[in-house]
C-alpha cells in the first residue's frame, strides 16, 4: 500500500553475513533496480569536491577514495510485480533492504567532521569495529572469500540491473576502489567503465529532482517525504501512484529493525492548518545546519514541507483576490471568506515561518511515528537512505515515466532514457554524462576484472 508505516531494514555483519547471503543473493538477482547508499569515513577538503574542472574533482575524489574507508552500505531492492491492468496506474514493489556494517582491513583516515556527523545521528562505532564485515580496497586479492562483500558487489554487477544513487558521484568513486579494482587515472576511463558495468543504467534520483521535477529542495530526506506525500495524496484520489509491501520476516529475527516513517494524520485534510512552526531555513533548503542537532529550530521535514505549501498556497489566494477584485468593475466588494490568518502579506508570513523568538524540538511534535530529523538515534543509516532513494526514483517513474508494453528492460519498458546515465554535479547546471567517449578506452584493471566475472568465478578461486 501506498500508505506504509515502517520500513524493515536488515542489519547485516561478520557475524550473519553468511547467513544472509542467499538471502540478499536472492534479492540483487530478482530486483528490477537497486538503490545503494554509502557512510564514509571522511570527503577530504570540501572545496576541492567541487573544483571548476570536472576532470580535477574526479582526480581528488580518487585520491579520498584510496586514503578512506566505507563505514556501511545500503542495498535497497525494489522489484517490480505485475502492473494492474485496469484504473489508474499503479506501480507494484516488493522491497528489500540491508544495512552492511564494514570493517576496512587496511589503515584508513577518519576525519574528525565526519566522526562528529555520524555519532550525532546514530552511528554505532564500537559495534562497527567489533562486528563490520571485513573487506579491502583496491584490486582482488588471492584466497579471496566467496561471500564476502567484494563478492556481493560483483554479483551487483553481474545482475545487470539499474543502479540508483542520490547525488551519486562520491558513491561511483567509492564503490569502484573499495569494492571492484583499482580506479583509473583518468575521468574518462572511469565513465567507460561504469557504462559497461551497468548497462541497464545509472540513475541520479538528485539530478532527477533538480533537472526535471524541479523540487523546492533536492537533498534525500526532503526528496523521500514529499515523495511518499505526494503519492499518498495520489492514491486518496485514485490516481497514479506506487504501493509497496516487505517480507514477512519473523518477529525473532533480532537483526531486522523497523524504521518508522508514519505521514501526518492531518496529510488530506481539507482545512488549512493557521499553526506556524518555525523551521532552519539552512536546513530547509540545503539539508545541512551547522548547528546540526543543537539547532533550536525544527529540521522536521514534515514542518519544512508544511509551511511551504502554506506559504505557496497563501501566495496564490492573494493572486486570486487581485484577479477577483480587478474584475469587479464596481470595486465595492472584498473577499472575506478566508481566515484573518490567512489575509497576512506574503513576506510576514515568511518572516513569521523563519521566526527566531520561538523554539522548537522536532521530538514534541506530538505525531506519532514521524520521521523525526533532530533525533539522532536512526538518522543517516545508509540503509534506509538507501530506500529513501530508491522509494524516491519508484514514484518519478510513476511521475515521469510512460509505460509502454513489456520491453525487456526497465528503461526502456518507461521510457527512461533521458534520466539515464546522468549524475547530479555540485555548482553546475549540467549533468556528468555516464558513457565512452570517442577519447577514452575502458581500463585495463576493469577488463581483466569484467573477463572474471563474465567466466562466472570468483576471483583466484
Amino acid at each position: 500500500m501506498a500508505w506504509f508505516s515502517r520500513v524493515p531494514v536488515v542489519d547485516v555483519t561478520k557475524d550473519n553475513f553468511k547467513e544472509l547471503w542467499p538471502t540478499i543473493l536472492v534479492a540483487l538477482k530478482t530486483a528490477t533496480f537497486v538503490a545503494v547508499d554509502l557512510e564514509l569515513s571522511g570527503l577530504g577538503n570540501r572545496r576541492k569536491l567541487n573544483t571548476p574542472s570536472v576532470d580535477d574533482r574526479y582526480k581528488f575524489l580518487a585520491g579520498v577514495a584510496r586514503s578512506r574507508a566505507v563505514l556501511s552500505i545500503g542495498l535497497s531492492c525494489f522489484k517490480l510485480n505485475n502492473i494492474p491492468e485496469d484504473g489508474p496506474l499503479v506501480l507494484p514493489f516488493t522491497t528489500q533492504t540491508f544495512n552492511l556494517t564494514l570493517l576496512c582491513s587496511e589503515e584508513y583516515v577518519v576525519e574528525p567532521i565526519s566522526l562528529k556527523f555520524l555519532v550525532d545521528h546514530g552511528f554505532d562505532f564500537n559495534m562497527q569495529y567489533s562486528q563490520g564485515a571485513p573487506y579491502h580496497r583496491g584490486a582482488d586479492q588471492k584466497g579471496e572469500e566467496p561471500q564476502s562483500v567484494r563478492q556481493l558487489f560483483s554479483e551487483l554487477v553481474c545482475s545487470k540491473v539499474p543502479l540508483i544513487l542520490h547525488n551519486g558521484l562520491v558513491d561511483l568513486v567509492f564503490l569502484y576502489q573499495s569494492f571492484y579494482t583499482e580506479l583509473p587515472p583518468t575521468l574518462g576511463s572511469f565513465l567507460a567503465d561504469l557504462s559497461e558495468m551497468f548497462p541497464a543504467g545509472i540513475f541520479d534520483t538528485k539530478y532527477i529532482t533538480d533537472f526535471h521535477i524541479r523540487m523546492p529542495a533536492s537533498y534525500l530526506e526532503y526528496v523521500f517525504r514529499r515523495s511518499q506525500r505526494e503519492n499518498a495524496v495520489q492514491e486518496s484520489k485514485q490516481q497514479a501512484h506506487v504501493t509497496l509491501t516487505f517480507p514477512p520476516y519473523p518477529p525473532h529475527m533480532a537483526c531486522v529493525e523497523y524504521r518508522d516513517c508514519c505521514l501526518p494524520d492531518t496529510l488530506l485534510s481539507t482545512t488549512q492548518s493557521t499553526t506556524v512552526t518555525p523551521y532552519c531555513e539552512q536546513y530547509g533548503a540545503h539539508g545541512t545546519c551547522p548547528k546540526g542537532v543543537n539547532c533550536p529550530r525544527s529540521h522536521d521535514p514534515d514542518i519544512i514541507i508544511d509551511q511551504e505549501d502554506w506559504v505557496k498556497a497563501n501566495k496564490k489566494r492573494r493572486r486570486d483576490r487581485k484577479k477577483k477584485k480587478k474584475g469587479n468593475k464596481e470595486g465595492e466588494q472584498d473577499i472575506t471568506e478566508h481566515p484573518v490568518s490567512m489575509e497576512t502579506d506574503d513576506q510576514s508570513v515568511e518572516d513569521s515561518v523563519n521566526c527566531d523568538s520561538q523554539t522548537h524540538t522536532d521530538q514534541s511534535d506530538g505525531r506519532t511515528g514521524n520521521v523525526v530529523a533532530k533525533t539522532p538515534v536512526g538518522c543517516h543509516r545508509a540503509g534506509f537512505d538507501a530506500f529513501m532513494t530508491g522509494f524516491a526514483m519508484a514514484t518519478m517513474v510513476c511521475k515521469l515515466g510512460k509505460l509502454c508494453g513489456e520491453a525487456e528492460s526497465f528503461s526502456a519498458r518507461f521510457q527512461l532514457e533521458e534520466f539515464a546515465n546522468r549524475v547530479y554535479l555540485s555548482g553546475k547546471d549540467f549533468p556528468l554524462q555516464v558513457t565512452r567517449s570517442a577519447f577514452a578506452k575502458p581500463s585495463n584493471n576493469h577488463k581483466a576484472k569484467l573477463e572474471r566475472l563474465q567466466i562466472g568465478g570468483t576471483p583466484y578461486q
